[in-house]
């Protein structure tokens, strides 16, 4: 075949096309693995924030190696409390199956303190195998919704640590609940009272009496953003309401505490 014919000419051109397209749906794999993975390392680098890790992680520690010698991810039943295999804890993502009928439900509209309309039936809940568990939380903010992590220690009651990782609150304002100096308080926070009743509130700035019977389960507000901290308020006594995580947090209180 002449190096000048019209047919050696297109079988280059396609050659070159087709390695091309190899090429580059390698590249966009690569990118995505890459997502996938970043993704991963940001929800693990939350749980151990909340959990109370982020001093090794702060040290240099490698964060997947951390999370996955101190943490085991199970999917807990909201409606018995239990844990469950019904779907696959390794694919499942609890923001899809809010908006999927057969993984999700409709909250109640006098239960739903956190503004969420819907809630998924099943929650990926990370055991802490130095005792404890790391929760899922969510709810309306001011300007769109706030995901975040609770983390609660063995006895079911005791906050360990407290963080949100997205939300549109307004920076210097509502945006303060990512201000270290606030977070301090959640950790020795009690969620229910001695007689098993939810307690865990945010009062409004100003509010917050140190010397009360209740501030064992009492968080001061944000100065300036009271709809922030009403927010924030109603998106813990949702998550550790009935509809919740207090079914789940009795069974684990009694296997672990």
């Amino acid at each position: 075949m002449s190096n000048d014919s019209i047919a050696k000419t297109f079988l280059v051109a396609f050659l070159l096309c087709v390695v091309c397209s190899v090429l580059v749906c390698l590249a966009a794999i690569v990118r995505i693995d890459r997502e996938a993975y970043n993704k991963q390392l940001e929800i693990r680098k939350t749980v151990l924030e909340a959990g109370g890790y982020q001093q090794q992680i702060d040290d240099g520690g490698n964060i997947d190696e951390i999370f996955t010698t101190n943490m085991e991810m199970k999917l807990v039943d909201l409606a018995t409390g239990k844990y469950t295999t019904a779907v696959d804890a390794a694919t499942y993502n609890q923001k899809e199956a809010v908006k999927q009928p057969e993984l999700s439900e409709t909250i109640p509209a006098d239960l739903d303190l956190a503004g969420i309309g819907t809630r998924a039936k099943y929650a990926a809940v990370y055991l802490d195998k130095n005792g404890g568990v790391v929760l899922p939380i969510r709810g309306a903010g001011m300007w769109g919704p706030m995901y975040g992590y609770i983390a609660i220690a063995a006895d079911g009651t005791t906050v360990k640590g407290f963080t949100f990782y997205q939300h549109s609150e307004t920076p210097g304002l509502g945006a303060e609940v990512d201000n270290p100096n606030w977070k301090k308080q959640w950790p020795d926070k009690q969620v229910f009272n001695a007689a098993g009743k939810l307690a865990l509130k945010v009062v409004k700035k100003g509010k917050y009496d140190p010397n009360a019977a209740d501030a064992i389960s009492t968080i001061d507000g944000i100065a300036g953003s009271t709809v922030t901290g009403s927010k924030v308020h109603g998106i813990v006594r949702y998550w550790f309401g009935e509809h919740g995580f207090a079914p789940f947090l009795a069974k684990f209180k009694a296997e672990r505490g």
